[in-house]
């Protein structure tokens, strides 16, 4: 599986070879070898073979390689589709469109009598029709007998647009020959015929810029949306989500190694009446102001998440005195307490209250040490408004 885990850079330079092949190789059998060499790059390709109609109606195979079945390419020439009317090539043929079936997909076409397999059946078999203008030229297919999900979506989508290369290719190859068995005086047309391969060499540069493009929006999408999942729409802070994953890998980590770990469970004062005398997108404000105000008091390397409502965690993964612990968390106090102008120009305040939990370098549940956090918020809470107040993990 670890070919078809691609990156934008394998894709490009992958198809800026293809293009190359164009213009190094000087036949059908050395281009399609050329572009088998390619494909073995980008993934699993040992079984791949190209079909083609000739002039005459009759079935060609320039290209023909399986290491599983004993078959000649020298075997399969000049066939007509009726002799092998029944097997998946002559099915796709017909269909004359991309076909990704399963091992399952075929026994059940077998089964309803449309197929006959000749030979081994394959765990996935994908083929590609070559369409050149109107013309359809024939079918590249690419199969596996190792697994049904050999080739995943990416890839497919990768080869499908491999398959306009080869049929561009195999329409000059084509007029190339066309050109060599024409009388010399035929020669005239050259510089048409190398206008018409340098016009076409830019529809394929064009095409791949137009495919890093896309690749490129799709990392910046998928970084998008990685980073979504882990963070608080409203104040960018860590969620619960992200939270818990740290909470769990230091977990892991106390179990082998002696780790330090502190939790400083948050929840405002005085938030609600906020809310309620002047509307959710005030508290919004005050939130994202409180949000700041931690990143600003705390170190960069210290954890600061939002649960959700008026409630945030702090993670500190360093050896501190108790009395320090104290000081960072007036601290945090002090700042929260700052008054927060709103959009109408009006100040409110509001304060917040502490509960802090720490392991004393033991081994830990991250669920547990969040629980003994917020126990300990609540009794900081029963105290009174801006309180801190520490409780002891067993």
């Amino acid at each position: 599986m670890a070919k078809q885990i691609l990156d934008s850079e394998n894709v490009i330079d992958s198809m800026a070879d293809i293009v190359a092949c164009l213009n190094t190789s000087d036949s059908i059998q050395r281009f399609l070898l050329d572009i088998h060499c390619i494909l073995q790059k980008i993934t699993y390709a040992d079984n791949f073979y190209v079909v083609l109609f000739k002039q005459d109606g009759l079935l060609s195979f320039p290209y023909f390689h399986d290491v599983k079945d004993d078959i000649r390419a020298e075997d399969l020439e000049n066939l007509d589709v009726a002799e092998i009317a029944k097997s998946l090539t002559a099915y796709a043929l017909t269909k004359k469109e991309v076909c990704n079936f399963s091992y399952n997909d075929i026994e059940q076409l077998i089964s309803q009598g449309t197929l006959e397999v000749l030979g081994s059946l394959p765990m996935q078999w994908l083929c590609f029709p070559l369409q050149n203008r109107d013309a359809f030229l024939g079918a590249f297919i690419i199969q596996s007998y190792r697994r049904e999900n050999e080739y995943s979506g990416v890839i497919v989508e990768l080869l499908y647009t491999i398959s306009h290369v080869i049929s561009s290719a195999l329409d000059a190859f084509n007029n190339q020959q066309a050109l060599l068995e024409a009388n010399h005086t035929l020669q005239n047309y050259q510089g048409e015929l190398e206008h018409r391969v340098e016009e076409r060499t830019k529809e394929l540069q064009n095409s791949l810029e137009e495919l890093k493009k896309e690749v490129t929006k799709r990392e910046e999408l998928q970084q998008q949306l990685e980073y979504d999942s882990l963070h608080d729409s409203l104040t960018g802070l860590a969620n619960r989500k992200y939270l818990f994953s740290e909470l769990n890998r230091l977990a892991a980590k106390s179990s082998r190694l002696s780790v330090e770990v502190y939790v400083l469970y948050l929840d405002l004062d005085d938030f609600k009446p906020i809310n309620d005398q002047y509307g959710h997108k005030s508290g919004d404000l005050v939130l994202l102001a409180v949000a700041k105000r931690l990143l600003e008091e705390l170190r960069g390397y210290d954890i600061v998440s939002r649960l959700g409502g008026d409630e945030f965690v702090v993670v500190i993964t360093e050896p501190l005195e108790k009395q320090v612990l104290f000081q960072v968390c007036e601290r945090l106090l002090k700042s929260i307490q700052v008054p927060v102008t709103l959009e109408s120009s009006t100040s409110v305040i509001c304060g917040c209250s502490i509960g802090i939990a720490g392991n004393h370098a033991r081994a830990f549940n991250a669920e547990e040490l969040l629980h003994a956090a917020d126990e300990a918020l609540y009794v900081a809470k029963k105290k009174g408004k801006n309180q801190i107040h520490f409780q002891e993990y067993e």
